[in-house]
């Protein structure tokens, strides 16, 4: 057999013992994946001796297998020859000593090589052996092993082959079951000889290659409908059934299977005990042999189930609302410092004084000349770009006007410059899990749920921190993603959930509820694969794979990796750059409100002051009369 894949070969001298043989087979727990394959000899001639004797050398020099270049991953277990008792054992004295491998014959040189062995003036065909070539095209025409009859296809074989009788076969028979306590299948290979070698034996069915011949494949799924559980979208995401469903009708459709399908009110999780529930429990039970359902491959769950073949990527995230700055108040006086401010005001002065100055000394026949009061307006109003009534009669007023508007035009163009590189800048927001831990960001998760779970068992450090931080505030745990969302979108709170669960919700809020409002940061470390996942070592795994491979090549997996991770809704970006708000420009609103009353108070004083007398009599009057 050489390097052919069998995983057992049995031998059986007649057709008696191949029949003992498969009454204990077919009474024996066989896997799917098992590769064995039986071996009849002839009953006349099976007293055939040295059968093997040409494929074993002893007593060799150590430099005959070194100087074959033999890796040493591929040498056989060392032997040792008994001429005693005419047969191999194991020798553990001389396991030392003994440096003899099977592969160093001329015999396994030559077949590795696909040439003739010759020996005694003999030629013996090496056609066909050691080379695999799985023909995945031939029918899988399996036999239940009461319908099949030796005898009957050995006589149709050699019949079509022109086999001589005379020649010293065996005769090889694959065998295999599609559930451990199942029926036992066979499949008549072919038979070997001396000279014909492997040239007759057709390749054994590999495990990619076999189907289930009718008989039933479990699969476990999810029913969200049943009473009082929770749908897939609490556990690990959202699904799609239907898609699901041609899943399955095309798997069951190529592997020939009656496919047989229970459902289970949750996908499950492992509790604090080790134990699984729902769905990946059954499938720890070996109570299903897959779960339809995609499941997001952790590190907790690679340890009790398998996954095969990653259908989509998916992360957990955190959400928080989109962050506005909050740091710049009276953003209209943040160019200016106090001691710039003292400064522009003793210049508005000094240029008030210096125009009372020249209008007086330069006052001309039908001009009034300018008050302090009047002087104070015009220089304040050549500092806030408003000009002024005054105009200028002499050169030395033109050069003072000159020289204040100069001076506004600057003062004005820096303080312009500073507030739009204020607002320019874009918001130093938080943009990691680093950032919302080291803020005053509320945090929270779903209460007991897979994502407590998960941030329970993770041994990252930062995911073990934002787990103790939102335990130790209850009141920031949720009952449901949507609760989170909702509060993330409206609170400084930074809710923790899965991508698939997370944006399926939004998807399903309204606009007032803040869809539009928050924005995922992605945690790099909780990066997983979606997949099916199968019992530990599941003897279908191959197959199955096989199967996914072929729907890849047909974009069905595209389009079930769309519909399992939702994109986030499709909303305006927001600029991201800091706005001016009212409480940015609060100040300035006190100046016009104070302004306002003292101006107000001002008017009703000088208004009291010019009618005095009238009023002096009018309160002297009232006076008289409620004293008298």
């Amino acid at each position: 057999m050489n390097t052919s894949s069998y995983d057992w070969l049995v031998m059986a001298k007649s057709v008696k013992d191949f029949e003992i043989l498969s009454n204990v087979l077919n009474a024996t727990a066989l896997r799917f994946d098992q590769n064995l394959v039986l071996g009849i000899t002839d009953e006349q001639r099976s007293t055939y001796f040295g059968l093997c004797e040409q494929n074993f050398r002893y007593k060799e020099n150590v430099r005959t297998w070194q100087n074959m270049n033999i890796p040493h991953n591929s040498r056989a277990n060392l032997l040792s020859y008994s001429d005693s008792e005419n047969m191999y054992s194991f020798d553990d004295e001389k396991e030392k000593t003994v440096r003899h491998y099977y592969r160093t014959t001329e015999r396994f040189k030559n077949i590795a090589r696909n040439r003739k062995f010759e020996e005694l003036e003999k030629s013996w065909p090496l056609s066909r052996s050691g080379i695999l070539s799985y023909n995945f095209s031939s029918t899988f025409d399996f036999l239940n092993i009461s319908q099949f009859h030796l005898k009957s296809f050995v006589r149709k074989w050699s019949g079509l082959n022109n086999i001589n009788k005379t020649s010293f076969n065996v005769y090889l028979i694959q065998c295999f079951k599609v559930r451990i306590n199942s029926t036992l299948y066979v499949k008549y290979l072919g038979a070997w000889s001396i000279k014909r070698s492997m040239s007759l034996v057709d390749i054994p069915y590999p495990v990619e290659a076999r189907n289930f011949l009718g008989e039933k494949f479990i699969v476990g799924r999810c029913n969200s409908s049943v009473e009082g559980s929770a749908t897939a979208l609490d556990d690990d995401g959202p699904s799609a059934p239907q898609l699901l469903d041609d899943i399955l009708q095309f798997v069951a459709l190529r592997l020939n299977a009656t496919y047989l399908t229970r459902y289970y009110g949750k996908l499950g999780f492992r509790t604090y005990e080790g134990a699984w529930t729902g769905l990946l429990g059954a499938l720890m039970d070996h109570s299903v042999d897959m779960a339809l359902e995609p499941v997001t491959a952790i590190a907790p769950r690679h340890k009790d189930m398998d996954f095969i073949f990653p259908i989509a990527d998916t992360i957990c995230n955190i959400y928080i609302r989109h962050q506005e700055t909050s740091a710049v108040r009276d953003i209209f006086l943040a160019p200016f410092s106090s001691k710039l401010i003292a400064c522009v005001a003793c210049m508005a002065i000094v240029a008030a004084v210096a125009v009372v100055i020249i209008s007086r000394s330069s006052k001309s026949q039908g001009t009034r000349p300018i008050t302090c009061i009047e002087g104070i307006i015009w220089s304040t109003g050549i500092l806030c770009q408003q000009g002024g009534t005054w105009t200028p009669q002499t050169p030395a007023a033109s050069i003072l006007l000159i020289v204040c508007l100069f001076f506004a035009l600057v003062t004005y163009n820096a303080y312009a410059a500073f507030i739009t590189s204020v607002l320019s800048v874009r918001v130093a927001s938080v943009s990691s899990l680093t950032d919302v831990l080291q803020s005053n960001l509320k945090i929270g998760y779903v209460r007991n749920g897979v994502d407590q779970m998960y941030l329970m068992s993770t041994k990252d450090v930062q995911l073990n921190a934002f787990y103790i931080r939102g335990y130790s505030e209850a009141e920031n745990l949720v009952s449901s993603a949507e609760e989170g969302l909702v509060r993330a979108a409206s609170q400084d709170y930074a809710f923790f959930a899965g991508q698939r669960v997370a944006r399926s919700t939004l998807r399903s809020l309204s606009q007032a509820r803040g869809r539009c409002d928050l924005r995922e940061l992605p945690v790099q470390s909780t990066r997983a694969q979606l997949a099916f996942p199968l019992p530990s070592r599941s003897p279908y795994a191959r197959p199955i794979l096989v199967s996914l491979l072929q729907l890849r090549s047909g974009a069905v997996l595209s389009r079930l990796e769309a519909a399992l991770v939702p994109a986030m809704p499709q909303c305006t970006p927001p600029s991201g750059f800091a706005s001016a708000r009212a409480e940015d420009v609060r100040t300035a609103l006190f100046v016009i409100l104070a302004g306002l009353l003292t101006g107000l108070l001002l008017g009703i004083g000088e208004y009291s002051w010019n009618n005095r007398s009238k009023y002096s009599r009018l309160f002297k009057k009232r006076f008289q009369r409620l004293l008298f």
